[in-house]
């Protein structure tokens, strides 16, 4: 391959994170995956079912995000640090799976920060204003988010992403109507992904009635 046909290659990769996720990562996802990772919204709503992919979709999204972007900060935020951090193994298997990228690693700790040779980071936290609160961001994910405290979400995650004109991700299930999840997934301000369980081709019919 010449030196213009890899440059271009490299230019497709970083404007399509679906290609970027088919050729580095070996996944490839589902339509209403690939619509997720090809939504560039500043604000985003997945609402989907048990079992359809969410975190690893949101995991490629991530990966692609700081590889593809150099001084970046990711942060994955969830209710409990437990939480972020299986996210955030998720992200490391992910990236185990293609030596090159590996190597654009300069470090990778167990305990969830994860650093690239492009100053790019992706950071596991709880959701605890303690560690929260001095982040300046890029891309914020945030899993089960309604079972996030609202207030955390507008007064501590929102603020750190003005500074960047960064992006909010809430991923999960709405539980209550009296929260900033539920609230987002009605709303037209933002760009909302609703996605069922039966959706998944992997869930078979016959589990799904087993379920009701």
């Amino acid at each position: 391959m010449n030196f213009e046909k890899a440059l271009s290659e490299l230019r497709r990769l970083k404007l399509d994170p679906v290609l970027f996720a088919e050729v580095l990562l070996d996944f490839y996802p589902f339509p209403y995956q690939a619509r997720l990772l090809r939504d560039g919204s500043k604000r985003i709503v997945a609402c989907w079912g048990r079992q359809t992919g969410k975190s690893t979709t949101v995991a490629v999204k991530a990966i692609h995000w700081a590889y593809c972007n150099a001084d970046q900060t990711i942060l994955i935020v969830s209710p409990s640090h437990r939480q972020s951090l299986l996210m955030y193994a998720r992200i490391r298997r992910l990236i185990a799976r293609n030596r090159h990228m590996l190597r654009s690693v300069k470090r990778m700790s167990s305990r969830g920060e994860l650093l690239l040779s492009n100053g790019s980071r992706i950071v596991a936290l709880p959701m605890a204003e303690d560690r929260l609160r001095g982040y300046t961001a890029n891309l914020v994910i945030v899993d089960e988010a309604a079972f996030t405290p609202e207030e955390v979400i507008i007064d501590v995650l929102m603020p750190m992403l003005a500074a960047t004109d960064g992006t909010l991700i809430l991923v999960g299930t709405p539980w209550s109507r009296n929260h900033i999840f539920y609230r987002a997934f009605m709303s037209d301000d933002w760009s909302v992904h609703h996605v069922s369980s039966s959706q998944c081709p992997l869930i078979s019919r016959g589990f799904l009635e087993h379920q009701r």
